[in-house]
Order: structure tokens, then C-alpha cells, then sequence
């Protein structure tokens, strides 16, 4: 059987497995497993999001625990799952238009469901539904009492936004919205309103699924679809 690093210089790295692709990253395996054998127990080291999700919520403690990763390969195995989350962020173009809840939705999506506690993104766009730019906000459990316009409200004014969209996931992978939920997404309405900003939508991340105050009618706004002037 040839070994990963053969395999892939005669074919080519797509047709490595997801164990393989990360056995050529780990170099070596230890005194007891391969380097392939290591790979699949850091593929297991998330019980509750197995496969290469898994990396996205392990930290350096947790990766450390398997046998035959010392502090080196933990820290390795985390660049690169730092390193495809930017490298999914880079596919997209600069000023890229989401002129959809699901175009917004996705972009944000591997970034967002990788997180174990709740994180409430700002994003603001321009009149042609072009990404200005975006902030994480908050983090901790999303209490309407908590999480404030003001601040949100001050960053648009900064990058001269006219339209803003907030995000927020749901680490249980459930993206339908909570009573504090909707109580949040009314205080942001009434306040953007009042300073004359438009807040198109707010939308929950789940684990690849999301929902959309927009698309379920709570906010009345049509800016979100407005493809705008180039």
C-alpha cells in the first residue's frame, strides 16, 4: 500500500482521504500508530462534531490529550484549521455582494457554527449590498439586556454604512430564534430606525442551516435584495 506522501506525488493531493491530507501534515506517527493511524484519532478527537470539524472545536489541551501529539502537532494541527477558515474568507472577492439572507448566511457560515459559545456579528454593507466590513461584537450567551445597539450603531457611522445586518449562532446547532432573540432584533430595529440606519436582517446561524428575521416576515425591509447602482 503507498504511503500518503507517494500517493499524492503520483496522483495528486484531491485523492487523499481527510486522514491522509492531515498524515502528510503530522510527518510521523508515534511508537505505537502510523502517521495515518495518528491522523484518524484527530479526526475523532470531537465526539461531537467527528471528521475534520472536529478541528474547529478542539483546543491545544484537547489535541494534546491524544497519544502521540505533543505541543508541536497540537499547535500545527490548530494553524491549520485557522488556515482554512482564512482561506475560505479569501475565496470570496474583495467588496463581494450578498444581496440574500443565504448568500449572507453562507458567507459567514464555516466561521460562525465553528464557534462552542455564542459570538453576535455587526456587518455592514453599502447601497449596492456590498460588504463593507464586519465585527464580532459580542460574546457570551446573547441577552437582549446585554447586547447593546449603541455600539453597533457607532460602527456604522465610522465606516459611513447605510445598511447593516446582524448575525448571531446557536453553538447547539438549532438556528430558530429564542424570545431573547426577538426581543434583540426589535431593540436594533427601533434604534436603527431612530438614527437612520437600515437594519436589513438578523440572522442565527445553526450548524449549516440558518434563520433569517428577514425572510420569516418579523423585519419589513427590501434593502437586503437591492442590487443598487455599481
Amino acid at each position: 500500500m503507498e504511503r500518503p506522501y507517494e500517493k499524492a506525488l503520483h496522483y495528486g493531493v484531491h485523492v487523499l482521504s481527510d486522514a491522509e491530507l492531515l498524515a502528510i501534515i503530522l510527518r510521523t506517527g508515534s511508537s505505537k500508530k502510523t502517521s495515518v493511524e495518528l491522523a484518524y484519532d484527530v479526526l475523532s478527537v470531537s465526539e461531537a462534531y467527528p471528521g475534520l470539524l472536529g478541528l474547529y472545536h478542539s483546543d491545544h489541551p484537547d489535541l494534546m490529550k491524544i497519544e502521540g501529539i505533543g505541543k508541536v502537532k497540537a499547535l500545527e494541527l490548530m494553524c491549520v484549521a485557522e488556515l482554512s477558515k482564512r482561506m475560505s474568507r479569501l475565496s470570496q472577492p474583495d467588496k463581494v455582494r450578498l444581496r440574500t439572507p443565504g448568500e449572507i448566511a453562507a458567507y459567514f457560515m464555516e466561521e460562525l457554527r465553528s464557534y462552542e459559545s455564542e459570538h453576535f456579528y455587526v456587518v455592514l454593507f453599502d447601497n449596492s449590498s456590498r460588504l463593507i466590513k464586519y465585527e464580532d461584537m459580542f460574546k457570551g450567551t446573547m441577552d437582549a439586556a446585554v447586547v447593546s445597539p449603541r455600539e453597533a450603531i457607532l460602527f456604522a457611522f465610522t465606516y459611513k454604512a447605510t445598511n447593516m445586518v446582524i448575525l448571531h449562532n446557536h453553538p447547539g446547532g438549532d438556528p430558530y430564534p429564542s424570545d431573547e432573540d426577538c426581543k434583540t432584533t426589535q431593540k436594533f430595529y427601533n434604534a436603527c430606525n431612530y438614527m437612520g440606519l437600515m437594519l436589513n436582517d438578523h440572522i442565527i446561524i445553526g450548524d449549516n442551516k440558518y434563520f433569517s428575521f428577514f425572510e420569516s416576515g418579523f423585519i419589513n425591509s427590501n434593502e437586503i435584495n437591492n442590487e443598487g447602482e455599481d
